[in-house]
């Protein structure tokens, strides 16, 4: 898989999971797309939502990612998270769902680790 840069497209993900844990937040993507040097790829990842709260509404995993915000003092991204993600600070991520549902979640430091290896999908254009 070519280096960096290199993103997550949230609109071509599944979330499988979230869970909150002595006030951390962890999303379990199975898969996360990956954008990497005009390729895409597929991975399992599990991003943490640090000092968090969340609201999922009602939302029953896995479900498929329509779109997304988030904010971190790296800056502002919309659909894509540029990677490799690890920041402290204040966060703010908006997952909105196929299903009509939002998760939202606010802590205070973010990062974001693959669990598998990666499975090339497809070529694309920039």
């Amino acid at each position: 898989m070519p280096y960096l840069p290199y993103s997550i497209e949230l609109h071509d993900s599944e979330i499988a999971s979230v869970s909150l844990d002595n006030s951390t937040v962890t999303m379990n993507f199975s898969p996360a797309y990956v954008h990497s040097g005009g390729k895409g790829w597929v991975r399992s990842a599990q991003l943490k939502v640090y000092a968090a709260t969340v609201d999922s509404g009602h939302t029953k995993y896995p479900a498929k990612v329509a779109d997304g915000r988030m904010k971190t003092k790296l800056g502002s991204y919309h659909n894509l998270l540029m990677l490799p993600l690890d920041t402290d600070g204040d966060v703010e991520l908006e997952i909105e769902f196929f299903s009509g549902n939002v998760l939202r979640t606010k802590g205070e430091g973010i990062d974001l680790v693959f669990t598998s290896e990666p499975v090339f999908v497809e070529d694309y254009e920039a």
